[in-house]
């Protein structure tokens, strides 16, 4: 848990305070503002929607490794960056690789915590994601004093060296192994007499016990293919807990930050017919062992199926248009706040008010979610709308603590729409396409930080205002609030129409 609350710290702590150094590339490259842009929102992008790509890499190599070599990945960009002649280098070698160490980090911790923690779960989540509000808070002052004694390049290669610090935090992402021979020599010591149990033997039960699914699914007695087959999952879950193939990324619940108690406890939280599937591969030989491994790991994090799901095509769009707007305060406050007579340390500190709003309020989200008369889809909705609204009103800020005012809302609302996502999704699809709805929901999220800063960005130099571009990010954010508004009964409206389908096809059979 403090592993990942470490990585959340750096990668987020990074990215938030990007402003700072958007300043500074302004000043040294002598770009626009929607090119000098491009550089934070293709960090911001990379990382965000690598979510399948990094999901099939765990699940190959295991979340200690990809952490470790994103950890690298990253530090290496960040030197590289100070290389830097021209702004377009610096968007492959600060934006894009950068980004892709980072989300090589940011996967693996979020879903090593769930392996760690079952009943306490929502709070242990709760905890190493709130390293992203406490990365903003502590980044931002941080890299305005290393800009101001060493310049940029000297900035970025300290913070490069903090980002190595990823490679230890990866090194503490050890599998637990878990024990499961209680159930097991249970089931196997239920016929200790040589009793037929359900029809199936013991020398049945011995011989099939081991098959694959393919040679229980032959077993002359239905009875006794069912018995063969539960154990056959049992043992399954039991090298999915231990040994060296263990994978978080074969539970159906590995990106749900939620309290446990709040799923059916009486539904299989392991992805037993994905395990199958990759085992199958893996028999295979030579360059298409891996090659077919890893698009298998693809394939299962995105199901494309799912856009003709009307509830969670409304949700992506949410979700979408919510990042739209989400980077660009980030990107463009602290320029705003030096153009209107505040100083740069000053400034660099609403960065840091964001960053303590947003800690306060994961914390506070936490705990709501976890009660029974919590409605989370509502919560997201109402905070969306207002922070909408308070970033639409930045550019009516002219005094210092109207921002910090402005900087705390703004802070607090965007840290309910991250903490409640895997919740909602939940909650409108159920847990089996959990995994799949995360993919698609991340890749829509991570096109949309692509584009809204430097959309932003292109706005201020055309009109030469940031009121154009707050306005923009604001009615985004508020947009992303209120189309989700009529969600709820629109997926009460089509379960209850495919339970009527289900009704009337076993009537008709």
């Amino acid at each position: 848990m403090f592993s990942s609350f470490i990585i959340n710290l750096i990668v987020d702590g990074v990215c938030f305070s990007f402003g700072i150094f958007y300043i500074q590339f302004l000043e040294y490259f002598q770009e626009s503002k929607g090119k000098t842009s491009v550089v934070g929102s293709v960090l911001n992008g990379m990382y965000l929607s690598m979510g399948p790509l990094v999901s099939a890499l765990a699940n190959k190599f295991g979340c200690r490794r990809v952490t470790i070599i994103g950890s690298i990945v990253s530090t290496i960009a960040f030197i590289l960056s100070t290389f830097s002649p021209n702004i377009n280098v610096l968007i492959v070698t600060f934006g894009a690789l950068g980004g892709f160490g980072f989300g090589l980090m940011y996967l693996p911790s979020i879903v090593m915590v769930g392996y760690y923690f079952e009943k306490r779960r929502a709070l242990a989540t709760g905890v190493a994601v709130c390293g992203s509000g406490i990365g903003g808070f502590i980044f931002s002052p941080l890299c305005n004093a290393l800009i101001s004694n060493y310049g940029w390049k000297g900035a970025t290669i300290i913070i490069s060296g903090v980002v190595l610090n990823g490679l230890v935090c990866g090194a503490l992402f050890r599998p637990l192994e878990v024990k499961m021979k209680k159930e097991k020599d249970n089931l196997k010591n239920n016929d200790s007499n040589g009793i037929h149990i359900n029809g199936c033997s013991q020398s049945e039960r011995n011989k099939y016990l081991n098959r694959s699914y393919q040679e229980i699914c032959n077993v002359k007695s239905p009875e006794c293919a069912k018995y063969c087959k539960s154990m056959d999952d049992l043992i399954l879950k039991d090298s999915l807990i231990n040994g060296d193939k263990t994978k978080m990324l074969y539970r159906k619940d590995r990106f749900y930050s939620g309290s446990l108690k709040s799923l059916n406890q009486n539904e299989d939280k392991f992805d037993l017919e994905a395990v199958k599937v990759q085992e199958d591969l893996e028999k295979s030989s030579g360059c298409s062992k891996y090659c077919s491994s890893f698009l298998a790991s693809m394939k299962q994090t995105m199901d494309f199926s799912l856009l003709l799901n009307p509830v969670f095509k409304i949700y992506g769009i949410s979700c979408f248009l919510c990042m739209f707007g989400f980077f660009i305060p980030f990107t463009y406050l602290i320029d705003y706040a030096v153009e209107n007579g505040v100083s740069k340390s000053k400034g660099s500190f609403l960065i840091s008010i964001i960053g303590i709003a947003n800690t306060i309020s994961r914390v506070l989200c936490g705990w709501i979610s976890d009660q029974p008369w919590a409605d989370s889809l509502l919560i997201n909705n109402i905070a969306l709308i207002i922070g909408g609204t308070a970033t639409m009103m930045i550019p009516l800020c002219t005094t210092y603590w109207s921002m910090c005012l402005v900087s705390s809302i703004f802070g607090m609302c965007i840290a309910v729409f991250v903490s409640l996502r895997s919740i909602i999704m939940v909650d409108l699809i159920g847990l089996d396409k959990l995994t799949n709805a995360f993919g698609l929901v991340t890749m829509c999220q991570g096109i949309s930080s692509f584009i809204g800063a430097p959309a932003a960005g292109a706005l201020f130099d055309a009109t030469k205002s940031y009121t154009p571009s707050f306005v923009l990010a604001g009615a985004t954010l508020a947009m992303a609030g209120i189309i989700c508004l009529p969600l709820r009964r629109i997926s009460r409206i089509l379960k209850a129409k495919e339970q009527a389908n289900v009704i009337t096809k076993s009537i008709s059979e």
